[in-house]
């Protein structure tokens, strides 16, 4: 499912090549504009195209200067995939809890194989078609543009606000418990102010340091949870394991009275979502066509077996699922095994909060820098550092808001809204996905979802189904939170299509980037208008009207 079509160019990106390559159809057929030819980028001059930005009937790239060098590899690449997706087992104790053991393993298979794959294999196709920064809010906007494009970055930057906000309680809470201390209120704020400077720094140090620190927290912490899944894997049978841990396999298939559905679900949407994040800095991949497939391919199967390895191994240690609530990880291995192991354990719960959390920055940062170098933000929010290249403005407007929200805790009434926001986001871009297939079916993708038509919303039909099934299940005042922000969101679109109507400059967007706009694909169908904007007819007529041709307007419905 990862390997590229073999009718696509070659995914090379050396000196020999890059001219026919940014010159030819690796642009166009991805529906941005076509650069002139040139000998090299250092002899790039102004042409007609660069100076107005347009070729009839595309979607566009302004470039004046070549692209900024791209240095994200593919195993810093798995980092900030594997944080923006579980970054750890931690969080999974509320399906214990809201589900059951059983219910729990069923549920991360089952949305493994008809959830995460689909969203991984979706992001894949779309980054490799579109690869710039902004991810999934340069689709929206491409397949339905500017306003369904901002709603997406809307509903994102606030699920993740509401996401990472949490980070920094959770990490004091594993400090909490690794130390075996109850801090005063005092010393609570100073080790969340610290936590969230620290964070800060390390993203502000630019996205090759991210990469590297998020591949290093998760080697780290995944150590202490592996060396536990061995070793009680040896009591599987023997009731016993090799250091004396009693485990008991028949916890494993356990289920509890009255199950919270509702919550269970948002909890493994959670734990199993965001898949399209990382695509967010895909104009900092090295080469992205082939990066990105292996990298998706390679942190599902990582992300699946980070669930359910730790969760049966503390299962099998502790099957009273009323007690696990957040950190109960500790708890139990502490029991078991003796301050050693709770000790290990805790600080790699606090790598995993310290991952977390500086990937809810990125995925904010990078996607209003990204908006701002296509023009949808002020190009202010492009901005960069002079020795990281790091989006300054980005980040403090993100870490402001974040801290502002870190002073509302209530962990599953947050987490309630943020997935519903997210799940709001997610059918946005699989209605693109499914829109560009239909009325883009010739761009070129590097990498392309193998399947077409009717197949290719079954592929997408258990997603959409499970999402239906968290609003069904949602609290009534949740659900009035989330259609609040949306609405917020539609009148924020709105005033900044006005202020970039009478600000144009404001909104010029970074010349070095591939500009993505929307494409009408019945452009072609409408009649010519004057100067006065008026519809001319055949016959030479103006009219100030037009009816929308049958097509156009069924394909604008069923949309």
């Amino acid at each position: 499912f990862f390997s590229s079509t073999p009718s696509t160019i070659p995914l090379v990106f050396g000196p020999a090549c890059l001219k026919d390559q940014v010159a030819g159809a690796s642009l166009e057929g991805r529906g941005m504009r076509r650069l002139p030819e040139l000998e090299s980028f250092g002899d790039m001059a102004e042409t007609p195209l660069m100076r107005d930005g347009s070729e009839e009937g595309g979607r566009g790239v302004k470039t004046k200067a070549a692209h900024r060098v791209r240095t994200l590899g593919k195993l810093s690449l798995i980092g900030i995939m594997y944080f923006s997706v579980a970054g750890g087992p931690e969080g999974t104790e509320t399906l214990v809890k809201t589900g059951g053991p059983l219910a729990t393993f069923i549920g991360i298979i089952v949305l493994g194989v008809v959830f995460a794959v689909p969203l991984a294999l979706m992001t894949a196709e779309l980054s490799t078609m579109y690869p710039e920064n902004g991810g999934f809010v340069l689709w929206a906007k491409a397949a339905f543009g500017d306003t369904a494009g901002g709603m997406a970055g809307w509903l994102q930057f606030c699920c993740s606000a509401v996401d990472t906000a949490l980070y920094p309680g959770l990490f004091l809470t594993y400090v909490s418990q690794t130390m075996h201390a109850d801090f005063a209120e005092e010393i609570k704020w100073a080790i969340k102010g610290g936590f969230i400077v620290m964070i800060t720094v390390l993203n502000l140090a630019g996205i090759d340091s991210v990469g590297h620190g998020s591949s290093a927290m998760m080697f780290f912490l995944l150590a202490p949870f592996g060396v536990i899944a061995l070793i009680c894997a040896t009591g599987a049978f023997t009731g016993t394991t090799v250091t004396g841990w009693p485990f008991e396999t028949a916890n494993l298939a356990e289920s509890i009275p009255n199950p919270d559905w509702g919550q269970f679900v948002l909890v493994l949407i959670w734990n199993m979502g965001m898949w399209e994040t990382a695509s967010v800095c895909s104009g900092e991949v090295d080469d992205v066509s082939v990066q990105f497939p292996p990298a998706l391919a390679i942190t599902v199967v990582l992300v699946v077996l980070n669930y359910i390895l730790p969760i049966a191994s503390f299962v099998g240690l502790n099957g009273d699922a009323s007690k696990y609530d957040n950190g109960f990880y500790i708890t139990i291995i502490d029991t078991v095994g003796g301050p050693f192991w709770s000790t290990w354990l805790g600080v790699s719960q606090c790598v995993s909060a310290s991952g977390l959390f500086t990937n809810g920055i990125v995925k904010n940062a990078w996607m209003l820098c990204g908006m701002g170098e296509q023009g949808m933000l002020p190009t202010v929010f492009a901005s960069r550092l002079k020795w990281t290249g790091a989006p300054g403005v980005a980040i403090a407007i993100t870490q402001l808001v974040t801290v502002g929200m870190v002073l509302y805790g209530d962990f599953e009434a947050v987490l309630a809204v943020d997935m519903l926001l997210y799940t709001a986001s997610l059918l946005l871009e699989i209605a693109s996905t499914i829109y560009l297939r239909h009325t883009e079916p010739d761009l070129e993708r590097p990498y392309r979802i193998p399947c077409d038509g009717a197949l290719l919303c079954l592929f997408f039909m258990p997603s959409v189904a499970i999402v239906f099934f968290g609003y069904a299940m949602a609290e009534f005042h949740d659900l009035l939170v989330t259609a609040i922000f949306i609405i917020l969101g539609l009148i924020l679109v709105e005033m900044l299509r006005r202020c970039k109507q009478h600000r144009p400059a404001w909104f010029a967007g970074d010349e070095t980037v591939e500009h993505v706009e929307h494409h009408d694909p019945f452009a072609h169908q409408r009649k010519p208008e004057d100067e006065d904007g008026m519809y001319q007819s055949e016959d030479g007529f103006d009219r100030d009207t037009r009816m929308l041709l049958p097509n156009e307007s069924t394909i604008r419905g069923i949309a």
